[in-house]
């Protein structure tokens, strides 16, 4: 794994404010920042290629004009492949010569499918949670969202170096459960000719009715005496299967799956019982005040307490608003009680960051599972929630003429599911555009746009310009030019064969892939990578409209050359798609 571009660049200015520093051009700097610390930017076009306002930043400790900072600087900066110069009030800006950008390219081509990987400083064993959903019906489009940004995530974390497992926590515990295999029964029974009631909100969807059919034809009538438990058993099984098919079809595989169930074995117990012995726990019938602010609200509600003495867990003391039922007066264990002994397992088995991505729903969840693993004595900022959005979908009304929101599926009778999406505008498409907006923004999903084959689309115009690259190699081959791995990017007198603003363009997006990469990462911006491959497949297109690359008249070292960068886009492209789960494609 290699460092990034703008990482490396850092460790530049790094060693020459090392140099400055040292030659006593620094004034009254007792300390150099860390080189991980040094912010380095993308500049205006006409200032150079990349930026770093350190000089500013050491103006007050060195008691210097962030102008003389950044001129002894830059003088330690200058090499013959990255130039420096000044810019006020303190900028110093780099521009990076034909031999930087050739090696970054020639490191395209050499690394292959692992070119953008990067260490971190401080990697981390990652354990991500996402979808997590009940075992009791199909995954409907807000599933779907997680799981597109969950995988994506998964994938960028890989690459910026850490360890990451992703885990899908089934919640087959608890009443809902129950409640599916009496509506499977029930189905069964009426499927059977037998009158019989569904129950109080019951599962409606016709699934429901499917698997009582299916459940007909393999066993007639011989389980209409079949306890609860038989049906409940099977109907998970089925959905479970149904929806590991649903995601393994959508591109996200998970490396465990939890069930709730095995908490209930013991593990919850022991947790609470920890949690007392350290004094976190306590019983009453209302909890504590939290602190002497008054629009802190101290009762929880008659339903969360059990109408009489409950067992609260002490999570005020940790920054909640108010502490928290975990087990209620009649003895039913919370939903807090399972989640708290859940996160404690997943500490045990040795990872020591979590993240969970979940629906917007869950915000007032979060201080009380920080307060939780700090109880249970690991640092709150191991434990990390993405907070994500819902998802409209949109379809235009041929009568109308406009767009209306699609709600239901025919299937569920609810929500539209993952496969009711993906089988209208298929699995590339839904994932980029589940993707493409931040977490924290609604997606209003274009179904019309999304089907479009055509400029309009942006998923479309992305793989399109993968295939382009294909083509343009394919007709090189046909035309019987080599392409070879490696590529000279230089002349004889060493100066960049690639000197057109369209190839300087492209090239500069390609090397900024391992930044983009490690950023998406880091900020849990997923999203920043449709943009990135979006606006790199828009560089290729201006590269082949002014550089055309199969032209007779061309020498054959520019056309050589012109034929790397060409593979060297289809590479990033590639792994670009890739990591967002989406097909590079070779033909459309």
């Amino acid at each position: 794994m290699a460092a990034s571009l703008q990482q490396r660049l850092a460790l530049k200015v790094h060693q020459a404010l090392e140099r400055a520093w040292t030659a006593g051009l620094l004034g009254q700097l007792t300390e150099l920042p860390r080189a991980e610390s040094i912010v380095i930017q993308k500049a205006k076009a006409e200032h150079g290629d990349y930026a770093t306002p350190v000089a500013m930043a050491l103006a007050k400790p060195s008691r210097l004009a962030p102008i003389a900072i950044a001129e002894a600087v830059a003088g330690q900066l200058q090499s013959g492949d990255i130039h420096s110069e000044v810019a006020k009030p303190g900028y110093i800006n780099l521009r990076l010569g034909d031999g930087f950008l050739a090696a970054e390219l020639e490191a395209i081509l050499t690394q292959q499918e692992n070119y953008g990987r990067t260490q971190p400083e401080f990697p981390r064993r990652i354990l991500l949670e996402f979808v997590s959903a009940n075992p009791t019906g199909p995954l409907h489009v807000g599933h779907g969202r997680w799981a597109a940004i969950g995988s994506t995530m998964a994938r960028l974390l890989d690459f910026a170096g850490h360890q990451v497992d992703s885990e899908f926590y089934i919640n087959d515990a608890g009443n809902q459960m129950q409640l599916l295999g009496a509506s499977l029964r029930s189905r069964y029974l009426q499927a059977l000719g037998t009158a019989v009631e569904m129950p109080e909100k019951a599962y409606q969807g016709s699934y429901i009715k499917e698997i009582a059919l299916q459940l007909v034809a393999q066993f007639q009538d011989s389980k209409r005496d079949a306890p609860l438990e038989w049906f409940t058993s099977h109907a998970e099984a089925e959905l479970l299967a149904e929806q590991k098919r649903t995601l393994s079809a959508f591109r996200t595989e998970f490396s465990q799956w939890f069930s709730e169930r095995t908490l209930h074995d013991g593990a919850i117990e022991q947790t609470l019982s920890d949690l007392d012995r350290h004094g976190f726990l306590y019983r009453d019938v209302r909890p504590r005040e939290a602190g002497t602010r008054p629009d802190i609200t101290p009762v929880e509600s008659e339903e969360d307490t059990g109408g009489g003495e409950a067992l609260f867990f002490k999570s005020a003391d940790f920054g909640d608003d108010r502490d928290r039922v975990v087990r209620r007066a009649d003895g039913q264990l919370t939903y807090l009680a399972a989640d708290i002994a859940y996160h404690r397992n997943k500490y045990t088995r040795g990872y020591d960051h979590l993240i969970n991505i979940v629906g917007a729903d869950h915000h007032g969840y979060v201080p009380r599972m920080k307060a939780a693993v700090q109880a249970l004595g690991h640092p709150a900022d191991s434990l990390e929630f993405l907070l994500g959005q819902l998802v409209k979908l949109y379809r235009q009304n041929p009568e109308t003429g406009h767009k209306e929101e699609v709600r239901m599926s025919k299937r569920t009778g609810e929500l539209v599911t993952v496969d009711d999406l993906v089988e209208e505008v298929g699995v590339d498409a839904t994932r980029w555009f589940l993707v493409s907006q931040s977490l924290n923004s609604a997606v209003n999903f274009d179904l019309d746009l999304a089907k479009e084959e055509g400029f309009s689309n942006p998923v479309f115009y992305v793989q399109y310009a993968h295939t382009r690259c294909c083509s343009i190699l394919r007709t090189a081959e046909a035309q019987g030019i080599t392409v070879p791995g490696h590529i000279e990017f230089l002349d004889p007198a060493g100066q960049g064969l690639l000197v057109q603003p369209q190839e300087r363009n492209l090239i500069q997006r390609l090397i900024a892939a391992p930044d983009e990469f490690r950023l998406s990462a880091d900020d849990r911006t997923p999203q920043r990578l449709t943009q990135y491959v979006y606006d790199l497949a828009g560089d290729l297109s201006q590269f082949y409209e002014h550089c055309r690359i199969l032209r007779a008249d061309l020498s054959a070292e520019l056309q050589l050359a012109r034929l790397g960068l060409v593979v060297a886009t289809r590479q990033v492209l590639a792994i670009t798609l890739t990591l967002l789960g989406i097909e590079p494609k070779e033909v459309m």
